[in-house]
């Protein structure tokens, strides 16, 4: 499968530290959260985040994002580069359908590698117990990579 990635959009997407998820909630709204995430190698290329040990107004019941997903795999993610000097702005939107992996599934212990190798504040975290979400892109938009 040829993936909708192109080089360069790849590495910036790669390259940035934090994107916007919108998933669709019970009610056919948008709902969206910044989130920390690492693209995992592959052909195509996946997007992956975790439900970390961050604080989150929730005690035992699951994420919004979670439920959602659960209950429509359709998602978004933008990843964006702001500056003053506006002829610097750039965004990529990706759709996709995404899907909760819980520990021991495949594809889990790959993403929580990646994940920590990204951000060091996950290597002190107890992420590999935690449910990832992985997202299969589908459509890839950009604007502003020159």
């Amino acid at each position: 499968m040829i993936h909708p990635f192109d080089t360069s959009t790849l590495a910036f997407v790669a390259g940035m530290r934090v994107a916007r998820l919108a998933t669709i909630d019970a009610d056919g709204m948008p709902s969206l959260v910044p989130i920390c995430f690492a693209v995992l190698d592959g052909e195509p290329p996946v997007i992956a985040s975790v439900v970390d040990e961050k604080p989150k107004r929730v005690a035992d019941r699951e994420l919004a994002r979670v439920r959602n997903i659960r209950r429509d795999s359709r998602v978004s993610i933008v990843v964006d580069r702001y500056d003053e000097e506006w002829s610097r702005l750039a965004w990529v939107q990706i759709r996709g359908r995404a899907r909760i992996v819980e520990p021991g599934v495949d594809g889990h212990a790959d993403a929580i590698e990646t994940l920590r190798e990204k951000y060091p504040q996950y290597r002190a975290m107890a992420i590999e117990r935690r449910p990832v979400i992985l997202i299969d892109v589908s459509r890839v938009r950009s604007w502003g990579l020159a």
